[in-house]
């Protein structure tokens, strides 16, 4: 008997409601390699270059502000920037959103979204297929 392959499609997204958008530079401030960021990565605006980053708590310059979410998956080349638009005010779904390095998201960083015209949204995505044999 052959071996079976599961796979488990995920066909939902952080967005549930869009009401508002920008479109901006998002910038890779790594200067030896490109990365990519995942949709749902919390973005924060630089206060001098007006360039979207990865949000960073711990941060300056404004990047400690959660502003925007990216709402598609995008790989920027190192030490560069890439055009994209996205998310100003709206609903989402909490449980897709990241901190770009893995900082885990607390009651503040939704706090600071909200602030911001983005309404956190605790959702249980049903339509992601949940295969416990995998």
């Amino acid at each position: 008997m052959a071996n079976l392959t599961i796979t488990n499609n995920d066909i939902g997204s952080v967005v549930l409601e869009r009401v508002g958008s920008a479109d901006g530079t998002l910038q890779n401030a790594d200067t030896d390699d490109p990365v990519t960021f995942v949709e749902g990565t919390i973005l924060a605006r630089h206060s001098s270059d007006g360039k979207y980053y990865p949000f960073d708590p711990a941060g300056s310059n404004g990047l400690n502000a959660a502003k925007a979410v990216l709402t598609y998956e995008v790989t920027v080349a190192a030490n560069s920037g890439a055009a994209v638009t996205v998310l100003t005010a709206g609903k989402v779904n909490s449980r897709r959103l990241v901190i770009h390095g893995g900082t885990t998201i607390t009651a503040a960083h939704l706090d600071q979204l909200r602030d911001y015209s983005i309404t956190p949204i605790d959702v249980k995505q049903l339509g992601q297929i949940d295969n416990p044999q995998a």
